[in-house]
């Protein structure tokens, strides 16, 4: 079962989220271009890599970030270094989404230090600690809360979840064209590393 995608849940895409993955991937690829030899074909090849991103990290500055201060900040992000500016903001990383029976849907999402938030139907109801308690890989999985068992439900499409499986089993690089999508749906962090969520949507995939 999945929870239907929201005008508004497109709304919040994880605009600084993915400018983040975009930058450290970046980062890696100058790290390995400047190990190869001049004349190898892997750094023709990580050239081609690091062209492909930085053309989709210009755009996605463009179309996501108005401010020319800001923009230009991100750039000396992306090309020398400095550190990430403050905005756009971040998400706060989604470690489980589930519906109950009665159709009530819960969110538990990564907070300040070891703090988790537990939202239902977009409320803030508690606060706990306790992330190794989604660290399952169980594809079927369900979480009990206040006496209430919830079924583990994703947002994310068939395409994204294709295009991440193929990233995983074939080494190609990340599937940026769907990095907001998984970012928001919490099955991969800001460095294209799966998550406990991401391995267990696989596996139901599967």
């Amino acid at each position: 079962m999945r929870v239907r995608a929201r005008k508004a849940h497109v709304e919040e895409l994880p605009r600084r989220d993915v400018l983040e993955t975009l930058a450290r991937h970046y980062h890696q690829l100058q790290n390995e271009h400047e190990r190869v030899g001049r004349e190898s074909g892997v750094r023709r090849r990580i050239e081609d890599q690091l062209l492909d991103v930085r053309e989709r990290f210009d755009r996605l500055l463009v179309e996501w970030v108005p401010d020319p201060a800001l923009q230009q900040a991100w750039r000396e992000h992306l090309h020398n270094r400095a550190p990430a500016p403050p905005g756009p903001l971040g998400i706060r990383p989604l470690l489980f989404r589930g519906r109950s029976e009665a159709g009530a849907v819960v969110e538990v999402r990564g907070e300040r230090g070891d703090e988790l938030k537990v939202e239902i139907d977009g409320s803030l109801v508690a606060r706990i600690v306790g992330e190794k308690d989604f660290a399952a890989d169980i594809p079927a999985f369900r979480w009990h809360f206040d006496g209430v068992e919830y079924e583990e439900v994703f947002d994310v499409s068939n395409e994204a979840l294709d295009a991440l499986a193929d990233f995983l089993g074939n080494d190609e690089s990340p599937p940026w064209e769907h990095a907001a999508e998984l970012l928001a749906d919490g099955l991969i962090d800001t460095n294209a590393a799966l998550t406990p969520r991401g391995r267990r949507a696989l596996s139901r995939r599967q």
